[in-house]
């Protein structure tokens, strides 16, 4: 497919306003003007696009200080794809019916629920050659396995022993088997997954249903030496609490956080911005500079685009790492496809990526 055999209008799904009715404020357009793509930019067809938090939080206007959509509304909701190249400039690596993958431009998820996006070429890389007949499945990539990537390269060390808090969605299922890759001596996750055979798959020891009993309680985990490394996907501050009154994790040791303080949190002007970043920006001052307790540390660069990291993300892939789509998905690309999508990101219970497939 070349750009003159895109048509001019394309089927998307757009939000015309701020709200937490979902049903009411998404609404699917089928003759919207497709972007025009601009110098060093990559026009993709879209295959699958993928949901994440950062989708209700910008539906909802919950952090619009800055994560508002900068062309206001109406807008096109949706961040991490996949599909197949249309158009790029000549001197690009990528060229026609290269099949892709890319991740939203931060701070914010917009443009991937549609036909047709645009997108900056640094954003983009070419889907795992694994996955290459399956693009549903590269377009859980780029935010979620990168995220997971950088932390476990960083934090994780051969021998530790690991606690993933809220391991059964898409960061976290990642996550367990790159630290198991990494030399993690034993991880324990925390999960609602009701597929109890799932989790231990990729690489978990145990498995911890925080719907049946709390994880500080736990009597396999108070029986074992402290973790070496917490890593918070989902609960914020009070699991920072919780870790060092119960003194599960070691005084030596790393709690990582990827949610701030208030996973809810609401931010609507610069004030709430500080309120809500300086106290971690604190405790992760005191943390490193006394040295008899744990360290934390704020995950704030996880997804940082910097070059080779998709395309590292790309390799792990095709060296065996796993994907984990939510039962639900793929949903189809309708009104009440992605409705759902919505309202299982809003519960916050996704067992794996939650993923909208534009294919027939």
């Amino acid at each position: 497919m070349s750009v003159q055999d895109v048509p001019k209008g394309m089927k998307c799904i757009l939000v015309a306003a701020h709200g937490d009715d979902i049903d009411s404020l998404l609404t699917i357009c089928k003759n919207y003007p497709r972007p025009t793509r601009k110098k060093g930019e990559v026009m993709i067809k879209v295959s699958a696009c993928a949901l994440a938090p950062g989708d209700v939080r910008v539906l909802a206007g919950h952090c619009d200080y800055w994560q508002e959509p900068p062309e206001g509304f109406p807008y096109i909701p949706g961040g991490d794809i996949s599909g197949i190249v249309v158009e790029a400039d000549s001197n690009s690596r990528f060229k026609a019916c290269d099949k892709v993958m890319a991740m939203f431009e931060l701070p914010r998820p917009l443009h991937g629920l549609a036909e047709f996006i645009s997108v900056k070429e640094k954003l983009v890389e070419m889907a795992p050659s694994s996955v290459q007949g399956a693009l549903v499945e590269a377009s859980t990539l780029p935010s979620s396995a990168m995220s997971a990537m950088i932390a476990a390269k960083k934090f994780v060390k051969k021998g530790d022993r690991c606690l993933v808090l809220g391991g059964g969605g898409g960061v976290g299922t990642f996550f367990i088997q790159l630290s198991k890759a990494k030399g993690a001596a034993y991880v324990a996750v925390t999960s609602t997954i009701d597929k109890p055979f799932l989790l231990p798959a990729l690489g978990a020891d145990n498995v911890i249903n925080y719907e049946e009993g709390n994880w500080w309680e736990d009597e396999e985990l108070q029986s074992h030496r402290p973790f070496d490394l917490i890593v918070d996907l989902c609960v914020g501050r009070e699991a920072w609490v919780k870790a060092r009154q119960s003194k599960l994790l070691n005084r030596n040791g790393k709690f990582l956080a990827f949610t701030s303080d208030k996973p809810l949190i609401e931010i609507h002007s610069l004030r709430q911005t500080l309120t809500a970043i300086g106290p971690m920006q604190w405790r992760m001052l005191w943390t490193r500079m006394w040295p008899f307790v744990p360290r934390y540390i704020w995950h704030a660069d996880g997804l940082e685009i910097k070059p080779g990291r998709l395309a590292e993300v790309a390799k792990l892939v095709d060296d065996g790492m796993k994907i984990v789509l939510d039962p639900s998905s793929p949903l189809p690309f309708s009104e009440e496809g992605v409705k759902r999508g919505f309202h299982l990101m809003k519960k916050r219970h996704a067992h794996g990526k939650i993923v909208v497939t534009m294919e027939e």
